[in-house]
């Protein structure tokens, strides 16, 4: 590696270790104002906005959309996506996908909603909901779920227009099912904040444990093939 590619390596890390920061203090920001009590006004006047959104036809798009983040859909799309960049032969992007939304919107989800133990709202639910509710985990497993194969689609394909186009979904599809949690009655505002921001730090972290892993395995063969 020369001194211009270390420069831009080390220039990577750094930005993603000042966005794993930042979003772990904004996730630390919630929490905090969770239990001082500060966030009930927040929450209450984006669900009145929200809900006074609601008719039939509005909620029927709602639940189609929130549903592309409901575990069955994340499982299902994580064993497909992850079965074809095994069939592509891209053996460490489907470790990274598999173990970064398997571990983040799976196992670290459950982790967080069992610490903090949140009822869910009772203002107009639209749909049935168990479980607690902080932090969102459909805001936070679709900004993993999504925002994984938004970051696949920058390593994989050749084109900025295309790497683009998948930022740019992944980034108003993360949005949209998070504004479905609070139109749907079943998430507040302070839940789906604290969604993201889990969300975006554990995505942060994988995307650096699995550069870090990928240098690490340039570095041995560079050494093997310099032997």
């Amino acid at each position: 590696m020369n001194q211009e590619e270390n420069k831009r390596t080390w220039l990577y890390y750094s930005v993603l270790i000042a966005l794993l920061i930042f979003f772990t203090w904004g996730f630390a920001e919630v929490v905090d104002a969770l239990k001082e009590n500060e966030v009930q006004n927040f929450d209450h006047l984006i669900i009145k906005e929200v809900q006074s959104w609601i008719n039939e036809g509005r909620t029927s798009r709602m639940v189609f959309i929130t549903n592309l983040a409901s575990v069955r859909f994340l499982a299902a799309g994580t064993i497909i996506i992850t079965a074809f960049l095994l069939f592509k032969k891209r053996w460490h992007y489907a470790m990274f996908f598999l173990l970064t939304v398997s571990l983040g919107a799976g196992l670290f989800n459950k982790w967080l909603k069992a610490m903090f133990q949140r009822q869910r709202p009772e203002i107009l639910p639209l749909i049935e909901q168990g479980g607690y509710s902080f932090p969102s985990g459909h805001s936070m497993g679709s900004f993993i779920f999504y925002g994984a194969i938004a970051f696949l689609l920058y390593e994989l394909l050749d084109k900025g227009w295309s790497r683009l186009i998948g930022a740019a979904f992944a980034v108003a599809l993360i949005f949209l099912i998070g504004l479905t949690r609070i139109y749907l009655g079943v998430h507040y505002p302070s839940d789906v904040i604290g969604g993201y921001t889990a969300g975006a730090a554990w995505l942060t972290f994988s995307m650096a444990a699995f550069h870090y892993f990928e240098y690490r395995v340039n570095k041995r063969r560079r050494r093997k093939l310099q032997l």
